[in-house]
């Protein structure tokens, strides 16, 4: 797991013991439970690419920058509370998803917003050399973010 320092502090004040027992809305669960396609090698959300059929891998750059348009979503728009630890579980059962079904690793990135902290959630297969962040210059973000391709927990959070 990745972070900068602007989500340091942010996940040193989660409420570790609520994710344990904190329940998804069917809305989210529901993005999880319908799995990924293959589209022209992009592996993107079956439930977010309902929401935008229009647009198609050629429209984009590369495959990233597609899987990250079309596998997006800020978590404000499904819950009202504990923004962050409904980000978590959602980020932790997503990532159990794909590596029940897939050997490849999903890169999984979480930014907060500079003035809400409300977190959005992109994710796409990781590729060797290309990423759609540059991982080594995170601090210069404005934005608290975290990246990782494994469960995030509260031992994860002290090794930052």
């Amino acid at each position: 797991m990745i972070v900068n320092y602007l989500m340091r502090p942010q996940l040193e004040a989660v409420s570790w013991e609520d994710i344990e027992t904190l329940s998804l809305s069917c809305e989210l669960n529901e993005i999880i439970e319908q799995g990924f396609i293959n589209l022209s090698g992009c592996y993107i959300s079956k439930k977010l690419f309902s929401y935008c059929k229009d647009y198609a891998p050629d429209n984009f750059e590369d495959e990233i920058a597609f899987e990250c348009f079309v596998n997006s979503i800020h978590i404000d728009d499904y819950v009202n509370e504990m923004y962050l630890e409904h980000a978590i579980v959602f980020c932790n059962l997503l990532i159990k998803k794909w590596q029940d079904d897939h050997v490849e690793l999903l890169n999984v990135i979480m930014s907060l917003d500079d003035e809400t902290l409300f977190p959005t959630i992109k994710f796409h297969l990781k590729r060797k050399g290309v990423s759609w962040l540059d991982e080594d210059n995170l601090n210069s973000s404005i934005q608290g973010i975290l990246i990782t391709t494994d469960k995030i927990t509260k031992n994860d959070k002290l090794n930052i």
